[in-house]
């Protein structure tokens, strides 16, 4: 049987409206999840009297509300108001509201473009790449032209997520378009291997004579790349490799079919999990 969660509070007759968000809240949990899942969008205009108000008298939560009003009067931050909201409820763990605080706080002086850069980052550290790539594109279209520094930012990131997918021709276009908005011989370089990447050897040595101007860029990452092989020849994984194949030159098929099988099952479900995150 699953856990049995107790409600803390009532069931609100009248919801709390988050009208930045969109979104209506009618109990001490569904405010707890708001405040989890957009801990990257919300500021601090949230700690106010009305929110308290409201936890007061259609939550019936006084005693919650009485140690909330202290810290909307003395504007303490925002990770402390909604830290002793998440904690008074209980419909997380420790650890989870630690992380939530950490959030919050390094939010606090971000306008609302770079707190939904920051979200779409963290479903990136997160493995849902699909996700990210989504709330970046979002973001690229309200993006004001202004915002050139953090617009080159996005792009370059989108071109890491899309990388992780293994779709390099498309993340080649995103850091081109950030090198555009913003030249970085770093971003460049991010370019040229996803072209690299993307490209049989014979076009990839094609394209980067016709790019003449890119030359030490090119070398650069062709030193990384023979970095990055020699690192693969020392691997555990190419010893791994290694080993199934001797398997297989020893004829004991059996054994070679069925770890080369596991193998590519685990990578197949690592793929699955990035495309429906």
């Amino acid at each position: 049987m699953g856990r049995v969660l107790l409600s803390t509070g009532e069931y609100a007759t009248t919801p709390y409206c988050f009208d930045n968000l969109g979104i209506r809240v009618y109990s001490a949990e569904e405010l707890c999840f708001v405040l989890k899942e957009n801990a990257f969008l919300l500021d601090v205009e949230i700690m106010n009297k009305r929110l308290v108000r409201w936890i007061d008298e259609m939550l019936g939560l006084s005693e919650l509300a009485a140690g909330l009003y202290p810290l909307v009067n003395r504007k303490v931050s925002l990770s402390i108001f909604v830290g002793t909201i998440l904690r008074y409820v209980g419909f997380y763990g420790e650890e989870t509201i630690v992380r939530i605080e950490e959030i919050y706080d390094s939010g606090a002086d971000l306008n609302i473009y770079e707190k939904c850069k920051n979200r779409a980052d963290h479903m990136a550290s997160a493995g849902r790449f699909a996700g990210a790539i989504m709330e970046y594109d979002g973001l690229l279209e309200k993006l004001p032209q202004e915002e050139k520094q953090l617009r080159a930012t996005i792009l370059h990131n989108k071109g890491v997520a899309l990388s992780s997918m293994f779709f390099f021709e498309e993340a080649s276009r995103a850091f081109m378009e950030s090198f555009e908005v913003v030249p970085d011989t770093e971003v460049l370089t991010a370019y040229l291997a996803a072209k690299r990447m993307s490209m049989g050897e014979g076009d990839y040595v094609a394209f980067v004579a016709g790019v003449p101007d890119y030359y030490a860029e090119t070398m650069e990452l062709e030193s990384k790349v023979e970095k990055l092989r020699r690192e693969w020849e020392e691997s555990d994984v190419k010893k791994q490799l290694a080993q199934r194949l001797q398997f297989k030159e020893e004829g004991d098929m059996a054994t070679y079919y069925e770890e080369t099988d596991k193998w590519v099952r685990g990578l197949k479900n690592q793929y699955r999990e990035m495309i429906l995150n």
